[in-house]
């Protein structure tokens, strides 16, 4: 078997599994590494320190990336950096390299995962046959359809993080007027995503009469501190804040359902979700999910998992691989 190297370049870190082996219908990875983006000034600086601390050779490699792939070539949305295979595999001499978007090898990582990987939201009706949906928030929002037709599943790309943020409400149309005077645009991204929360948190106080605590000014890790202080219950602008971006998270979630009749399930991914599962479970995402007047039948029966495995991306970029 070829060696395989797997990696998922998010918008935060970059992960590797030096070692990748075939293990039943899935895979099996060896040697995880993690780098955090921040700390380097390009992706070729990490592969190169990964390359020399793992002192192995690889032919194959597959990258999960968060971006537009187009002829396998991407700018990466929320890092400075453009990767391209054909540079990659002659600067490090792979035989093969394929770059994919995060949620495309997210998509390909569900197939490997088992049961209790997953904490389920709505049940729905789980023996439908159909699309699937999937959602992640995380530094960015990454959104995917995975196409069903004649038994077989594909993902498709898709960039829809990026659309217009649509108000579902009163407090959301003066968010989006909030931010529409900052940033001229306002995308789904700008709200459910970690800088969606600190967005959240930032108009809670300056129009809403919000509290900035000294915690914010302490905190290393501003979006962390708010999750951490809402799920506590410890600060109500950081417990608003978790319930608009719950509520928000929901509706996005609902209308990729729609749009790609996603009646085989919804998955949510990314870092964000399963920190977060519980006060989704509440029952406010689901209220918010359905709520789509004439659609709230078929809403109400799409089963929808939270995906609790964080290597699902790397798995899938892995199982990708071992196609090459």
């Amino acid at each position: 078997m070829a060696s395989i190297l797997a990696g998922y370049i998010s918008g935060s870190s970059v992960n590797f599994a030096r070692i990748v082996e075939q293990k039943g219908d899935g895979v099996r990875l060896i040697g995880r590494q993690t780098y955090s983006c921040a700390d380097f000034s390009n992706f070729d600086s990490i592969l190169n320190l990964y390359l020399r601390k793992s002192r192995a050779k690889f032919s194959i490699a597959c990258f999960g990336v968060a971006g537009p792939v187009i002829n396998q070539s991407v700018e990466t949305t929320n890092l400075p950096w453009r990767l391209t295979a054909a540079d990659l595999k002659s600067d490090f001499g792979f035989q093969s390299v394929k770059l994919v978007n995060d949620l495309v090898a997210t998509a390909h990582g569900l197939s490997c995962l088992q049961p209790r990987h997953f904490f389920t939201l709505n049940k729905g009706d789980d023996s439908a046959d159909g699309n699937l949906g999937l959602i992640s928030a995380g530094t960015g929002l990454g959104e995917a359809l995975i196409y069903a037709n004649g038994g077989k599943l594909t993902p498709v790309a898709s960039e829809g993080g990026h659309g217009d943020f649509a108000p579902g409400n009163q407090l959301e149309v003066e968010l989006y007027q909030y931010l529409y005077s900052e940033l001229g645009q306002v995308e789904v991204e700008d709200i459910v995503s970690r800088r969606g929360l600190q967005n959240i948190f930032n108009f809670l106080v300056d129009t809403q009469g919000g509290k900035h605590g000294a915690w914010v000014d302490k905190a290393d890790d501003i979006p962390g501190a708010i999750v951490e202080k809402a799920l506590a219950g410890k600060d109500r602008t950081a417990s608003r804040t978790l319930d608009i971006f719950i509520d928000c998270f929901a509706s996005e979630a609902a209308n990729l359902t729609l749009k790609s009749m996603a009646i085989g399930g919804l998955y949510v991914g990314g870092v964000i979700a399963p920190r977060i599962v519980t006060a989704m479970d509440s029952g406010r995402f689901m209220k918010r999910f359905i709520k789509k007047g004439k659609m709230e039948s078929l809403l109400t029966s799409t089963p929808v998992r939270v995906i609790i495995y964080e290597q699902t991306a790397l798995r899938g970029a892995a199982a990708i691989g071992m196609t090459l």
